[in-house]
C-alpha cells in the first residue's frame, strides 16, 4: 500500500444544521479495497514504524484530489492526524497541506494515544487550527480539551445516537455547548443519523453536523457535487 501508494481517501461532508449547506469535508484515509479497518490500518503502522510515511502518503493523496472538494470547505477541509505522530511528521504534514492554497486546513486530532504536545501554539505558529475528535471517548476527555485548546470540538457520535431519548446526553451535549462557546470552540456533533437527532441538535444549539442521516463517506472521485451543492436543506428538520 505505501510502497505502490494505493491508499485511498474517503470524504465525508460536514453540515450547517440550520441551512443545509455542505460548509466543511472531513477525509478519512482508507486502506485499498477495504482489506483494513483505519484503526487497525493505523495500528499496523505504528507496529512496523511506518506510521510517519502513512500520513505522508494521506497528505500527499489529498493535495492531488482537493480540486473537486473546492466548492465544500469555506470552513475548512478537516484532515485526521493521529496523536502520536512525531513532530517531524507532523511540520512535513502541515508544509505538503500547506500548497492547498487558500482553504483552511484543521488538522483533527485522533486521541488514541494521550499527548502532551502543546497542539494550540503550534497550529497558531503554523497558521492552520485544530479539532479534538470525539469529545466523551477514551483519551478525548476534558482534561485534554484543557491542555489542546482546539478551535474545533467534535462530539462523539456514541454520545449523539439516539440523544432524543436519553436525558443523560442532552445534558451533556448542553454542557459541551455552553464549553465551546465560552472558549470560543466550534461544536460540532458526529453520527446524526435520524432527523429526530437533528432536531434536538438544532434546538440546543449546535451549529455544525456530520452522519448517515446526510451522507456516508464516499471516495473522493465519486463525491456527487451536484447534490453536495444543492445541500441538504431538504432534510433539516
Amino acid at each position: 500500500m505505501l510502497y505502490n501508494e494505493t491508499l485511498e481517501l474517503a470524504v465525508q461532508p460536514i453540515v450547517n444544521l440550520h441551512t443545509g449547506k455542505v460548509e466543511a469535508v472531513e477525509i478519512l484515509s482508507r486502506a485499498p479495497g477495504g482489506v483494513l479497518f483505519p484503526d487497525e490500518m493505523f495500528r499496523l503502522a505504528r507496529q512496523y514504524g511506518v506510521l510517519q510515511q502513512l500520513t505522508l502518503l494521506s497528505c500527499k493523496k489529498l493535495i492531488q484530489s482537493v480540486e473537486i472538494l473546492k466548492p465544500f470547505i469555506p470552513k475548512g477541509i478537516f484532515f485526521n492526524m493521529e496523536a502520536d505522530v512525531s513532530i517531524e511528521t507532523l511540520e512535513q504534514a502541515v508544509k505538503l497541506l500547506d500548497s492547498i492554497g487558500e482553504a483552511q486546513v484543521v488538522l483533527e486530532v485522533t486521541e488514541h494515544m494521550p499527548s502532551g504536545f502543546a497542539w494550540r501554539s503550534f497550529a497558531d505558529k503554523e497558521g492552520f487550527a485544530i479539532a479534538m475528535d470525539d469529545l466523551g471517548k477514551g483519551n478525548s476527555n476534558m482534561v485534554e480539551l484543557m491542555i489542546m485548546k482546539p478551535h474545533f470540538v467534535k462530539i462523539c457520535m456514541e454520545i449523539v445516537v439516539n440523544l432524543h431519548k436519553t436525558g443523560t446526553k442532552i445534558i451533556m451535549i448542553e454542557n459541551f455547548k455552553k464549553i465551546g462557546d465560552d472558549l470560543n470552540m466550534q461544536v460540532i456533533a458526529e453520527g446524526i443519523e435520524t432527523p429526530e437527532d437533528l432536531k434536538k441538535l438544532r434546538e440546543m444549539g449546535i451549529e455544525y453536523g456530520q452522519g448517515y442521516y446526510f451522507s456516508r463517506p464516499c471516495a473522493i472521485d465519486k463525491v456527487p457535487v451536484e447534490d453536495w451543492k444543492r445541500g441538504f436543506g431538504h432534510k433539516i428538520v
